[in-house]
């Protein structure tokens, strides 16, 4: 089958034959068998096309330069604080008024809501995009379901999701400079617990002593203050 690349559409035959719209990234890879190109897809597919020719790779991501420059958004601005840099209604089929989407809509408030997949399409999307921070985004606003304030609500829930607490104990958070053991009656053992074979004997009985020969010395205030 003839390969066909144009300012609409790319076809690879038998790897893939669809719209630059449905087209995220293109990337030359090179491997042991030569360049590959990679072709990553809006539904999360990953195509791998071999053996390509170096003017049919040149065409390829010539074209896809020029669709994107057609396609590109103006930056964002105060009145629409949240613009992709692709025509997302050409992306997403059945979004009508992506307009809407960008900006808070009181009439629309009682939306039902969006199919999950559709919200992370759109968020996965917008972060290939390169918008990452939802700090600069507005936030949804409170009781409102209108199509903006769904994404905002699940852009800043997906940015914002903390970091798991780890629990420490009382005695995580105490010092320890030896281990200790009790032996006997007054009778411990106080070992490094960075080096076991540094370990000491202290006695509490009469008369107090450690085995390192020094009087009061760090092993037996270890002990007292165990």
């Amino acid at each position: 089958m003839q390969i066909k690349i144009n300012e609409k559409m790319l076809s690879l035959p038998p790897y893939v034959s669809t719209s630059w719209k449905n087209i995220i990234s293109l990337q030359l890879v090179n491997t042991s068998i030569g360049p590959i190109l990679v072709i990553e897809l809006i539904s999360g597919s990953r195509i791998e096309v071999p053996h390509l020719e170096t003017a049919v790779i040149e065409h390829i991501f010539t074209a896809h330069t020029l669709f994107l420059d057609k396609h590109t958004s103006k930056k964002p601005t105060e009145n629409s604080p949240m613009a992709f840099p692709l025509d997302l209604g050409a992306i997403l089929p059945g979004m009508q008024e992506m307009s809407t989407l960008f900006q808070h809509s009181g009439e629309q408030a009682e939306t039902p809501d969006m199919p999950k997949e559709l919200l992370d399409k759109m968020i996965t999307l917008a972060k290939t995009m390169g918008v990452e921070d939802a700090s600069n985004l507005p936030k949804a606003e409170p009781h409102c379901n209108c199509p903006h304030c769904q994404i905002m609500r699940v852009f800043h829930a997906t940015s914002e999701t903390p970091l798991p607490e780890e629990e420490v104990s009382d005695e995580d958070l105490r010092f320890r400079s030896w281990d200790i053991n009790k032996d006997g009656d007054e009778l411990y053992t106080v070992t490094n617990p960075l080096n076991q074979a540094e370990r000491y004997s202290v006695f509490l009985g009469t008369p107090v002593g450690c085995t390192c020969g020094e009087k009061n010395c760090e092993h037996i205030q270890a002990v007292l203050h165990s």
